[in-house]
């Protein structure tokens, strides 16, 4: 199984939609009025954005499985963390451990950097709450529609 990560470009933008628009489907998160056109356009326009560089710090990529593209995968990084800002894969290559790669792989950036890896998971979402919370991810605060997790090098996160 030959996971990697590939920048975006801006031909990824239709596709990186495709994605977020296919999984958030399968799993029954999106309201039932919503507007599937308006959502596309919006979204493709910001991963548009983001793959031009308007967002600092922030990098848009590609999840392929030998090579053939399944999935998105952003992150910000600064000095003070990482975050996880948004992972998804198609739901024909979900619960098959590419998810758990490429997380494990930004743990390890984490830990040798010294700084904590934060993320946000909706509470609408229980399957990527128990997903982060079994790689050592723990509960640091809550939004109304939010838990924000955290794996910090050196904190007991099991």
């Amino acid at each position: 199984m030959n996971i990697h990560l590939r920048t975006a470009s801006l031909e990824d933008a239709p596709f990186l939609t495709d994605v977020v628009i296919k999984a958030t489907l399968a799993q029954g998160r999106f309201p039932d009025d919503a507007d599937l056109d308006e959502y596309r356009a919006g979204f493709e326009e910001w991963t548009e954005e983001t793959v031009s560089g308007k967002y600092p710090n922030v990098s848009l990529s590609v999840v392929t499985l030998d090579g053939v593209s399944v999935g998105r995968f952003r992150v910000v990084r600064d000095t003070e963390s990482i975050t996880l800002a948004g992972i998804q894969l198609l739901p024909e290559h979900q619960n098959k451990e590419i998810g758990s790669v490429l997380v494990k792989q930004l743990i390890e950036e984490a830990v040798e950097k010294g700084i904590p890896l934060q993320l946000a998971v909706e509470k609408n979402n229980p399957d990527a709450e128990r997903f982060y919370r079994r790689l050592g991810f723990v509960q640091i605060d809550e939004g109304k529609d939010e838990y924000h997790l955290e794996y910090r090098p050196g904190m007991r996160n099991i």
